[in-house]
């Protein structure tokens, strides 16, 4: 059986995450977490637009839990 497809939480091909990893390299941001706040939105919206992929997502959270 196939398995189910992560939702990824990395940004589109942009760059951004890079740039960000990058600069937090080089002045030691070491408890620096980026949030890209438009992705998150999109992803929320996504979700709520169709509801078997955010029963999907929460079943595979739950999982990456109990690991």
């Amino acid at each position: 059986m196939k398995q189910p497809q992560e939702i990824s939480d990395t940004p589109d091909n942009t760059g951004l995450h890079d740039d960000i990893r990058t600069l937090g390299e080089a002045f030691s941001f070491s408890a620096f977490r980026y949030v890209d706040i438009a992705r998150e939105e999109r992803l929320t919206a996504i979700l709520a637009r169709w509801p078997l992929l955010n029963e999907l997502s929460a079943e595979q959270k739950e999982q990456a839990c109990r690991s």
